[in-house]
């Protein structure tokens, strides 16, 4: 029996939709009708304090705006806490896990006396200095001391340990959808040839692609494969295997005192529990998903395979965030926009050769 492929789109209800929101959207939806495969929406509202039912409504109608239907119903992860609360006591249980106590402030002072004294500190995909684990060394008994007079804690994954325990190298596949370069200029379509870099402020004040190609990752295949294959009429196999470093991230935390949970643990969770086979997200996660791997590997989850689509940056160069009010989709839409123009700011039509 054929499995049909299975696509998510996996916004989180605190901000309103931006361009990249909806080039990753528009671009889930038609590699799912392309392979006949299914779409599926999933809110990432873990953070219920930022997370709000206005933002979530604000995201259906955004979504239906721009012609992205998807299957019900909608997963949201706030209503199974409980669920990663239990892949996180499978991992506790295999000792893969610890409660980390460092304030921000405590490692910032231990990181500046490390590096007074000539060490250079390493530091995450993301800049991020890495977690001194000095939390490691605790008892158990001291450990369950700290916790019961209330001592706030993050449960931290032991990256050495967990290494060691799935053993040998990691790996995904990362496919491609025909997309061309890492991004570039909004206002020039996607060709077959990366396009210079445009000047820094773009035209107008509107976000641009930035045609920047230093900073896309190196992807290189088992056979020596400089770029992933291409996802052309189906999805079932021939992509790049790309080697994962998890230990570049150290030890990532997994979930916190009054939230039990993390990105990293409920993404891998979900993904398995809703038979997710083709991952399609932001190059900005490239990196991550070598935390993901061995998550899924240490908690015996399917790993999909992955396309890490290029990012659309504001007029500064940076990744979008849901604070540009003018690059918003409702914002769009009020100021007269419609979802085809939409479409074209974002190149989407020229990346896959078709209108979605």
């Amino acid at each position: 029996m054929v499995t049909r492929p299975v696509f998510r789109f996996a916004p989180s209800p605190n901000g309103a939709l931006h361009l990249g929101h909806a080039y990753s959207a528009l671009l889930n939806r038609h590699l799912a009708e392309r392979v006949g495969g299914r779409l599926l929406l999933r809110l990432e509202d873990i953070d219920t304090t930022r997370c709000t039912p206005e933002f979530e409504a604000g995201i259906f109608r955004d979504l239906e705006w721009l012609g992205v239907r998807w299957e019900e119903s909608v997963r949201r992860q706030s209503e199974y806490f409980a669920t990663y609360a239990e892949s996180l006591r499978r991992l506790e249980r295999q000792g893969l896990v610890y409660p980390a106590f460092m304030s921000r402030g405590e490692m910032r002072a231990h990181i500046v006396e490390r590096e007074a004294r000539g060490e250079n500190w390493p530091r995450d995909p993301d800049g991020v200095p890495l977690y001194p684990g000095l939390d490691k060394a605790l008892s158990r008994r001291k450990r369950e001391a700290l916790i019961a007079e209330g001592r706030p804690f993050a449960w931290r994954l032991d990256m050495v340990a967990a290494l060691g325990r799935v053993g040998g190298s990691l790996a995904w596949e990362e496919i491609s959808t025909g997309e061309t370069g890492q991004c570039q200029t909004l206002d020039a379509p996607l060709s077959d040839t990366p396009t210079p870099n445009p000047s820094p402020q773009g035209g107008g004040g509107h976000p641009r692609v930035d045609a920047d190609q230093d900073r896309r990752p190196s992807v290189t295949g088992e056979a020596g494969a400089k770029s992933p294959s291409p996802l052309r009429g189906g999805v079932r196999g021939g992509g790049t295997r790309i080697d994962a470093d998890p230990a570049a991230w150290g030890d990532v935390v997994l979930a916190r005192r009054d939230v039990p949970t993390s990105y990293h643990l409920s993404v891998v969770v979900d993904d398995a529990l809703q038979g997710v086979t083709h991952v399609v997200r932001g190059l900005d996660l490239y990196a991550a998903t070598a935390v993901h791997r061995l998550l899924q590997r240490l908690l015996g989850l399917p790993a999909p395979a992955y396309h890490h689509h290029r990012l659309i940056l504001g007029p500064d160069g940076r990744k979008l965030s849901k604070s540009f009010g003018d690059t918003g989709i409702a914002a769009l839409r009020e100021a007269g926009e419609t979802p085809e123009t939409v479409r074209r700011m974002v190149g989407f039509e020229a990346a896959t050769n078709r209108a979605p």
